[in-house]
């Protein structure tokens, strides 16, 4: 449907388009954008997939070791890579189209930081939680506490995802 002047609505891609000094560049974003949001649903969305299944599972008695160990290597091989791969996604889009200094990239990119800590700290607490799990059990104190700070820190996390997806999509000062 045309816009006012018989042109498509104005967006962020036809600006974009507008904006550069040809189509290459703006495909070359286009596919950058496409592969950032498919990395972030498949590992973001996998991560959330784990929390869940972790809450469910993580502390039967008989499979509880299993789905600890199975969360820790999926964590470990897809989502932590995932995670970088939007990082670096990400960081392209921005040398294609935005400036590095613009607020809400710096905000983002400051809040990306604290996500990789924190996916780091929930890998120990992982490693730490099953192996808790294998030596006292899952109704142990030390393993209850434990299991009650990884459950903090992948909420935190998620938390953190959330304002980072505000910030991108709103792209808030600009």
């Amino acid at each position: 449907m045309l816009g006012a002047g018989n042109r498509p609505p104005v967006g962020f891609v036809l600006n974009l388009l507008e904006r550069t000094e040809g189509k290459e560049m703006a495909t070359e974003y286009i596919f950058t954008k496409f592969f950032h949001i498919l990395i972030a649903i498949l590992a973001l969305g996998t991560s959330a997939g784990l929390g869940i299944l972790l809450e469910l599972y993580g502390d039967h008695p008989t499979h509880g070791a299993y789905v600890l160990g199975a969360i820790k290597r999926l964590v470990t091989f897809f989502v932590i890579p995932g995670y970088l791969l939007m990082l670096a996604t990400g960081l392209w889009m921005v040398h294609l189209s935005w400036p590095l200094k613009t607020t809400w990239i710096l905000a983002a990119l400051a809040l990306w930081g604290i996500g990789l800590l924190a996916l780091t700290i929930s890998q120990w607490v992982l490693t730490k939680q099953l192996r808790l799990f294998e030596t006292s059990g899952p109704g142990s104190s030390s393993y209850r506490r434990t299991s009650l700070l990884g459950r903090v820190l992948g909420a935190g996390t998620g938390l953190l995802v959330i304002a980072i997806l505000y910030l991108m999509v709103f792209k808030p000062g600009t």
